[in-house]
């Protein structure tokens, strides 16, 4: 169950959900905004003071499909790595594709590929307190927490997703 001071958020982000979920994809809220959430950082009615940056299942082209007409502003320059921003009413709103990455030996910069399942974009995160998402397109919101971001967070203990040496390699 969300709590119920998560609510002004999920309000804001509605209109944005809905036009996912009725094209079929699903969108999670992720990062810091869930993270500071969950612990109470922050007062939720200020929906001002988040950042609203999210994961989907749909594809760069889709996103922007399923924005148009909704969004004031779109903007691509991210979208080689599957992020496509977005401005509405002076918002600004990051959406990129699940991602599973790899690094190759010689280089810093990722080979990215598009992944469909959320798993494989949180196992990505520096910290499993930054590897939890909130599902916005199910039938209630749920929290998605695979490597046990939450229990992190009351313990006060900073872990990887995988290991150290996986989740820092670059």
């Amino acid at each position: 169950m969300i709590p119920e001071r998560f609510a002004p958020i999920l309000a804001e982000l509605a209109p944005l959900t809905e036009r996912f979920a009725s094209a079929g994809k699903r969108l999670y809220l992720v990062g810091g905004t869930v993270r500071d959430l969950l612990i109470g950082r922050g007062d939720a009615t200020n929906v001002d003071a988040f950042d609203f940056d999210a994961t989907t299942d749909a594809r760069p082209e889709e996103t922007k499909k399923i924005i148009a007409g909704w969004a004031d502003a779109v903007w691509t320059q991210g979208e080689r790595f599957g992020t496509i921003g977005a401005k509405k009413d002076g918002r600004v709103y990051e959406i990129t594709t699940h991602r599973a990455e790899a690094y190759s030996p010689d280089s810093r910069k990722p080979d990215v590929a598009f992944a469909d399942a959320i798993d494989a974009d949180l196992s990505r995160r520096d910290f499993t307190v930054n590897a939890m998402a909130l599902e916005l397109t199910g039938t209630e919101p749920s929290l998605i927490d695979p490597f046990n971001g939450a229990a992190d967070l009351i313990a006060r203990v900073l872990r990887t997703p995988l290991s150290p040496e996986e989740s820092f390699s670059d």
